[in-house]
Protein backbone atom coordinates (compact mmCIF):
# COMPACT_ATOMS: atom_id res chain seq x y z
CA UNK A 1 0.00 0.00 0.00
CA UNK A 2 1.12 3.36 -0.49
CA UNK A 3 -0.18 6.81 0.80
CA UNK A 4 0.65 10.37 -0.46
CA UNK A 5 2.42 12.27 2.92
CA UNK A 6 3.46 15.47 4.20
CA UNK A 7 5.56 14.24 6.50
CA UNK A 8 7.25 11.08 7.64
CA UNK A 9 5.25 9.67 10.47
CA UNK A 10 2.07 7.90 11.19
CA UNK A 11 0.41 10.80 12.44
CA UNK A 12 1.06 13.15 9.38
CA UNK A 13 -1.97 13.68 7.37
CA UNK A 14 -2.86 12.14 3.96
CA UNK A 15 -1.44 14.62 1.61
CA UNK A 16 -4.36 15.69 -1.14
CA UNK A 17 -2.65 16.75 -4.07
CA UNK A 18 -0.88 12.80 -5.34
CA UNK A 19 2.08 14.29 -7.46
CA UNK A 20 2.79 17.21 -5.18
CA UNK A 21 2.87 15.00 -1.84
CA UNK A 22 6.33 15.72 -0.36
CA UNK A 23 6.45 11.96 0.63
CA UNK A 24 5.23 8.52 0.36
CA UNK A 25 4.15 6.00 2.70
CA UNK A 26 5.28 2.19 1.58
CA UNK A 27 3.51 -0.52 3.97
CA UNK A 28 1.77 -3.49 4.34
CA UNK A 29 -1.70 -2.79 5.38
CA UNK A 30 -1.66 -5.89 7.83
CA UNK A 31 1.39 -4.24 9.94
CA UNK A 32 2.17 -1.09 8.85
CA UNK A 33 3.78 -0.11 12.03
CA UNK A 34 6.25 -2.99 11.19
CA UNK A 35 6.50 -2.24 7.25
CA UNK A 36 6.57 1.00 6.67
CA UNK A 37 8.89 3.11 5.23
CA UNK A 38 9.13 6.36 3.68
CA UNK A 39 10.12 7.57 0.27
CA UNK A 40 10.67 11.17 -1.21
CA UNK A 41 8.71 12.30 -3.63
CA UNK A 42 11.04 12.42 -7.22
CA UNK A 43 9.33 14.77 -8.93
CA UNK A 44 8.86 17.98 -6.21
CA UNK A 45 10.70 20.12 -9.08
CA UNK A 46 6.73 21.65 -9.99
CA UNK A 47 6.32 21.23 -13.62
CA UNK A 48 3.53 19.57 -15.36
CA UNK A 49 3.36 15.90 -15.49
CA UNK A 50 4.73 14.81 -11.91
CA UNK A 51 1.52 12.83 -11.67
CA UNK A 52 2.69 10.33 -14.43
CA UNK A 53 6.57 10.17 -12.60
CA UNK A 54 4.93 9.91 -9.23
CA UNK A 55 2.35 7.19 -10.31
CA UNK A 56 5.16 4.94 -11.89
CA UNK A 57 7.62 5.59 -8.98
CA UNK A 58 4.19 4.17 -6.79
CA UNK A 59 3.91 1.23 -9.29
CA UNK A 60 7.65 0.25 -9.02
CA UNK A 61 7.03 0.00 -5.08
CA UNK A 62 4.70 -3.08 -6.35
CA UNK A 63 1.74 -1.37 -4.26
CA UNK A 64 -1.83 -2.84 -4.99
CA UNK A 65 -3.76 0.07 -3.15
CA UNK A 66 -3.38 3.91 -3.47
CA UNK A 67 -4.68 6.31 -0.58
CA UNK A 68 -4.17 9.93 -1.45
CA UNK A 69 -6.75 12.83 -2.09
CA UNK A 70 -7.00 13.04 -5.28
CA UNK A 71 -5.61 12.13 -8.73
CA UNK A 72 -4.90 14.05 -12.08
CA UNK A 73 -6.29 12.38 -15.48
CA UNK A 74 -2.58 11.39 -16.20
CA UNK A 75 -2.06 9.69 -12.92
CA UNK A 76 -5.17 7.57 -12.35
CA UNK A 77 -4.28 6.17 -16.02
CA UNK A 78 -1.18 5.15 -14.93
CA UNK A 79 -2.93 4.13 -11.66
CA UNK A 80 -5.41 1.97 -13.63
CA UNK A 81 -3.18 0.61 -16.10
CA UNK A 82 -0.95 -1.01 -13.47
CA UNK A 83 -4.47 -2.24 -11.46
CA UNK A 84 -3.56 -0.32 -8.46
CA UNK A 85 -6.78 0.21 -6.66
CA UNK A 86 -7.22 4.15 -5.37
CA UNK A 87 -8.66 5.84 -2.75
CA UNK A 88 -9.47 8.96 -1.89
CA UNK A 89 -9.22 10.46 1.88
CA UNK A 90 -9.65 13.60 3.11
CA UNK A 91 -6.40 15.88 4.40
CA UNK A 92 -7.55 15.93 7.48
CA UNK A 93 -7.07 12.31 7.92
CA UNK A 94 -4.04 10.81 9.39
CA UNK A 95 -1.77 7.98 8.17
CA UNK A 96 -2.96 5.55 10.36
CA UNK A 97 -6.16 7.15 10.24
CA UNK A 98 -6.69 6.61 6.21
CA UNK A 99 -5.17 2.66 6.73
CA UNK A 100 -8.33 2.08 9.12
CA UNK A 101 -10.40 3.59 7.33
CA UNK A 102 -9.25 1.67 4.48
CA UNK A 103 -9.63 -1.63 6.17
CA UNK A 104 -12.85 -0.74 7.68
CA UNK A 105 -14.38 0.15 3.49
CA UNK A 106 -14.75 3.84 4.77
CA UNK A 107 -12.46 5.45 1.56
CA UNK A 108 -14.30 6.33 -1.70
CA UNK A 109 -12.68 4.44 -4.46
CA UNK A 110 -11.45 7.16 -6.92
CA UNK A 111 -12.87 6.34 -10.51
CA UNK A 112 -12.59 9.88 -12.20
CA UNK A 113 -10.09 12.15 -12.10
CA UNK A 114 -9.52 15.66 -10.07
CA UNK A 115 -9.33 19.29 -12.01
CA UNK A 116 -6.33 20.75 -11.99
CA UNK A 117 -6.11 22.93 -9.25
CA UNK A 118 -4.66 26.39 -11.57
CA UNK A 119 -7.82 25.38 -13.51
CA UNK A 120 -10.20 25.46 -10.40
CA UNK A 121 -10.01 29.60 -10.29
CA UNK A 122 -11.39 29.39 -14.04
CA UNK A 123 -14.12 26.66 -13.40
CA UNK A 124 -15.31 29.29 -10.13
CA UNK A 125 -15.07 32.21 -12.32
CA UNK A 126 -17.21 31.07 -14.94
Amino acid sequence: MAISSGGRDFDEFIFKRFGRSPYFLFCDSEDPLGTGYYKDNPSMIGVDGSGIVVADFVAKEKVDVLITGRLGRNALKVIQAMNILAYSAPETMTLMEGIIAWKEGGLTPIKEASLRLDNLDEVKNV
